[in-house]
C-alpha cells in the first residue's frame, strides 16, 4: 500500500535508491487561506508580543545583472532607476512595522539579504537598507546579518559599504570556479577575478567569507568539481555550501538541454560520485559539518539564519517576492512590483498568499533538522509529541535499514552516506508518509 515510499532494492543506495530528487526543500502541505484573510492574520499577530523564539529576517532584492540558465530564482533585469525606487519602497516597508509589539518584543539573531543579487544595488542603497534595518529592527548583539551576492561587479565601494552598514557575514554564489563551465551556464567573471576578490573580501578580516558550489553543472566532470573544492580550501575561506544542481521544470536549464543548445548536466550517479568526493575531500581538511551540504572552516561561520530556516522557528519577510513563517502561519509577498508598490502605497502588508501550517509542522521541522544533522532523535521526539515514532514509520525505517540508506541504534536514525545523499527524498517521504498516516486515521 505505501510502496512509493520505498527505496529501489539495490546493492547501490548512493547511486540507485531513487530515480531522482523529489523536492527541492523539503516541506508539508498546508491550508491555503486568501490573501484578504492573511492580511487580517498578519496584523492580528503583529498587534502582540508573540513567542520569545529565535527570530531573523528576510529581505529580498529582486534584481539580477544576468539570468543564469540555472536558477530558478529570477525575477527582474537590474535597471538602476528601478533598483532605487524599490529600495525607498522596501525601507517603507520596514518602517510601517516599526512600531509593532511583535517585532520590538524580542531581539532579531539574523538578517539575510537575498535575492535575486542584493549585490547588483549601489552602494548608497545597501548601505541605506543596512543603516534602517539596524534603526528598526531590535538586533541581538551577536545578530548574523548577510549579504548574498556574486563576484560579479562587486567593487571596493560597495564592499566597504556593506561592512559598515553592519554585515558580518557575506554569502559569494561562485557555483564553479572554472571559468568555461562558468560562461556556459550565465556567469560573467573569469576565474582568475573571483580568486582575486575573494581574497581581497577575506583579507579585510571584517566578515565571514561564504561561498557556494554547485555538483552536476553541464561540462563539470569529476576533476572540474575535486578542484572546484579544493580551490575553495586552498582559499582559506570561513564557509562553503556544496550543493547538487536542481533543474527546474520548463525552466532555461531544461529548454537549454532540450533545444541541444548546451550539454546535458551531470546524471545522478555521477552527482552522487560528486557528493561523496566533496565529504571525502571536506572531512579529510577536518572541516566542521554544519548540515549535510554545509561546511565551515571555524566556529567564525555560524550559518544562522539557515540553521533557523530548518527549526520551527520566525522569519519576517520584506520585499516583492519574500516568504516568511511566524505564529503556525506561511506568508508570501507580491513578486511583481508594480503591484508591490501599489500595496505599500495603500499602507499594506505586501502578502498575496497566506498557509496555516500543519499541525504538526513542529514534528515536521525537528525531522528536517535532525536528518540534516545526519541524526534523528527517535525517542526525543517520541516524547515530545506523545507518538511512537518508531512504530509509525517501522515500515520505512525498516526497508531503508535494509537498503542502506540509515541505520537504526539505541533510539536514533542515523543517516548513511547513501542517505546523507538522498537526505531530501528521505525527508520528503517521512512527511508525506505521516500526513498520509494521520489523514486515514481520521477517516
Amino acid at each position: 500500500m505505501y510502496l512509493r515510499f520505498f527505496a529501489k532494492e539495490t546493492n547501490d543506495p548512493l547511486h540507485y535508491a531513487f530515480d531522482k530528487k523529489i523536492a527541492v526543500h523539503p516541506m508539508a502541505r498546508g491550508e491555503p487561506i486568501p490573501a484578504h484573510k492573511a492580511q487580517e492574520i498578519w496584523k492580528g499577530i503583529m498587534e502582540k508580543e508573540g513567542g520569545y523564539g529565535k527570530r531573523a529576517a528576510y529581505f529580498h532584492i529582486p534584481f539580477c545583472e544576468t539570468h543564469c540558465l540555472y536558477c530558478g530564482f529570477y525575477q527582474n533585469a537590474y535597471r538602476p532607476e528601478e533598483a532605487e525606487k524599490y529600495v525607498n519602497y522596501l525601507i517603507r516597508e520596514l518602517e510601517m512595522i516599526a512600531n509593532c509589539p511583535f517585532i520590538k518584543a524580542h531581539p532579531f539573531h539574523a538578517i539575510y539579504l537575498g535575492g535575486g543579487t542584493p549585490t547588483a544595488l549601489p552602494a548608497s542603497d545597501i548601505f541605506r537598507i543596512l543603516k534602517t534595518i539596524r534603526d528598526i529592527l531590535p538586533l541581538a548583539n551577536d545578530c548574523e546579518i548577510t549579504l548574498e551576492g556574486r563576484i560579479y561587479n562587486f567593487g571596493d565601494e560597495k564592499i566597504f559599504a556593506s561592512i559598515e552598514g553592519g554585515v558580518n557575514r557575506i554569502s559569494i554564489g561562485v557555483q564553479s570556479f572554472d571559468t568555461f563551465v562558468r560562461r556556459r551556464v550565465g556567469r560573467i567573471e573569469e576565474k582568475e577575478g573571483i580568486i582575486e576578490r575573494l581574497k581581497f573580501i577575506n583579507s579585510l578580516d571584517q566578515a565571514a567569507v561564504i561561498i557556494d558550489l554547485i555538483y552536476g553543472l553541464p561540462y563539470q566532470t569529476i576533476e572540474i568539481w575535486e578542484s572546484d573544492v579544493r580551490q575553495y580550501i586552498e582559499l582559506g575561506l570561513d564557509g562553503v555550501d556544496l550543493y547538487q544542481l536542481n533543474i527546474y521544470k520548463g525552466g532555461r536549464l531544461e529548454q537549454a538541454v532540450k533545444n541541444k543548445k548546451i550539454e546535458k548536466p551531470a546524471d545522478i550517479p555521477t552527482q552522487a560520485d560528486m557528493f561523496a568526493k566533496g565529504v571525502e575531500i571536506m572531512k579529510r581538511a577536518r572541516y566542521i559539518r554544519l548540515s549535510q551540504s554545509h561546511w565551515a572552516r571555524s566556529t567564525r561561520e555560524r550559518n544562522i539564519y539557515n540553521s533557523l530556516v530548518r527549526k520551527d522557528s520566525i522569519c519576517i519577510p520584506f520585499g516583492s517576492g519574500a516568504a516568511g513563517w511566524l505564529s503556525g502561519y506561511f506568508f508570501y509577498q507580491e513578486n511583481r512590483l508594480s503591484n508591490y508598490y501599489q500595496m505599500i502605497d495603500a499602507a499594506k502588508k505586501p502578502i498575496i498568499m497566506g498557509m496555516k501550517r500543519h499541525p504538526y509542522h513542529g514534528l515536521f521541522k525537528n525531522i528536517e533538522e535532525g536528518l540534516e544533522s545526519g541524526t534523528l532523535d527517535l525517542e526525543l521526539l517520541s516524547q515530545r509529541y506523545n507518538l511512537d515514532l518508531r512504530h509509525i514509520f517501522s515500515p520505512l525505517f525498516k526497508q531503508w535499514e535494509e537498503v542502506g540508506l540509515i541505520r537504526i541504534k539505541d533510539g536514533l536514525c542515523e543517516l548513511t552516506l547513501a542517505g546523507e545523499f538522498w537526505y531530501v527524498n528521505l525527508c520528503q517521504l517521512m512527511i508525506d508518509y505521516f500526513q498520509e498516516i494521520s489523514k486515514k486515521r481520521l477517516q
